[in-house]
């Protein structure tokens, strides 16, 4: 892969390569923790796209003693952050569409969980780490410490582990306007990547994240409050606005 070209770095050690006909992605790991979150989106891509959801496939993976390395073919389209906005209503109605397909999988045929009792005991393992990045919080909870902010996830856990198994679906676990892609034509969806999070889990944790993603001013200026609206108005359940909060708290934290 020595003249496949670099394209992005995610921890400082982990490092997303192209190759030369744009045909296939290279993500390679040398971070004990970054290596498990890699074995971990390989195994949610394959399974994914078993289940009959358009995401990227997996070509390859390598492990040494040093390094993993995960390779995919590229999803064809482009991010839904990078559409102009007199496109981003039609992208919205579909963005809202293939997340209800991922929602309706049969949850007793996914393997994969992140609950609350998954999450919120790593988060808590993250915070003793040092490995939360408060300088990325959200801007209404920028200044505050991670230790401040998880008593605030750890207060309202108790509710909302008793409302997840209300809305009990296979959530995608990153699911921002960065990891959808879309036709630069029609602008449907193409597929999702970044899949590492994919899991059982309350419906409101991919709802949040979206609309904290259409909402930032900063990252997507072409959304807005309006599009986020929109989306949670075409998903088939009503959202409510606690989850939503909750569960843009817990992100925080990964």
């Amino acid at each position: 892969m020595e003249d496949w070209h670099v394209v992005a770095h995610g921890h400082s050690d982990t490092v997303v390569r192209r190759s030369p006909d744009g045909r296939c992605f290279a993500k390679s790991a040398t971070d004990s923790l970054a290596r498990e979150e890699l074995a971990h989106e390989r195994d949610r891509l394959a399974w994914l796209g078993s289940a009959g959801l358009e995401t990227a496939e997996v070509v390859d993976w390598h492990e040494d003693a040093e390094t993993s390395t995960l390779v995919t073919g590229a999803v064809p389209g482009m991010p839904a952050s990078q559409v102009p906005a007199y496109a981003t209503a039609r992208v919205t109605s579909s963005i809202a569409m293939y997340l209800t397909d991922l929602h309706d999988l049969d949850v007793d045929d996914c393997p994969f969980d992140r609950r609350l009792d998954v999450t919120l005991p790593q988060a808590a393992e993250r915070v003793d780490a040092g490995l939360v990045d408060e300088s990325d919080f959200d801007l209404v909870r920028l200044g505050r410490s991670a230790m401040d902010v998880f008593d605030e996830l750890a207060a309202g856990g108790l509710r909302a582990s008793l409302e997840e198994n209300l809305d009990l679906v296979v959530c995608h676990g990153d699911f921002c306007l960065d990891n959808v892609l879309v036709d630069p034509e029609t602008y449907d969806v193409t597929g999702v990547v970044d899949v590492s999070r994919l899991g059982l889990a309350d419906c409101h944790a991919d709802l949040a994240l979206m609309t904290r993603s259409m909402e930032s001013r900063h990252l997507n200026p072409q959304y807005g409050h309006e599009c986020a609206a929109r989306f949670l108005a075409t998903y088939p359940v009503e959202a409510e606005r606690w989850r939503l909060h909750y569960y843009q708290l817990l992100d925080e934290f990964f």
